[in-house]
């Protein structure tokens, strides 16, 4: 009988060290990866603009400029806003409008020397002739700042 419950008690020694184990294991892989708040200028905006006759292309990207991982946060699947307006100031094109985005709260994290890059087309008839200004905004509520014109010229027909 003895022998019995000094077996019981080696197995359960045994169990609670090998739960042991595992846990520390996982509390390592878990170990929270430190993210830093965006400053400013540490991460770049850029796009080109590349017009054609009947669409405009948008190449947009992201960089980020420090030496530390950063965290983005969206408050939607819209990441960017696009507005176009012509030499008279009106707008001309939005990216948004008539579009719907999920509402959700959506992290990104951009190591350092990492960069997003997205591509949007607006589909148009020719412009007419005229100067043509495109402002691209990344949506991250705790980035200031991230945005960007590009001017461009539509010349007339001859």
């Amino acid at each position: 009988m003895k022998w019995i419950i000094f077996l019981t008690i080696g197995v359960l020694s045994l169990l609670t060290g090998c739960a042991s184990e595992r846990n520390g294991d996982a509390e390592e892989m878990n170990q929270e990866v430190e993210v830093q708040e965006v400053m400013s200028k540490e991460l770049e905006v850029d796009f080109q603009v590349i017009p054609l006759s009947k669409e405009t292309q948008f190449l947009i990207s992201l960089t980020n400029r420090s030496d530390q991982l950063k965290k983005l946060e969206f408050h939607s699947s819209q990441k960017y806003e696009i507005i176009v307006t012509n030499d008279k100031g009106e707008e001309v094109f939005i990216y948004s409008k008539g579009k719907m985005f999920s509402q959700a709260l959506e992290t990104a994290l951009l190591k350092s020397g990492e960069n997003m890059e997205w591509e949007e087309t607006w589909k148009h008839d020719p412009l007419p002739p005229g100067q043509y200004k495109a402002k691209v905004s990344i949506l991250s509520h705790k980035s200031d700042n991230l945005s960007l014109e590009r001017e461009w010229t539509v010349p007339p027909n001859n």
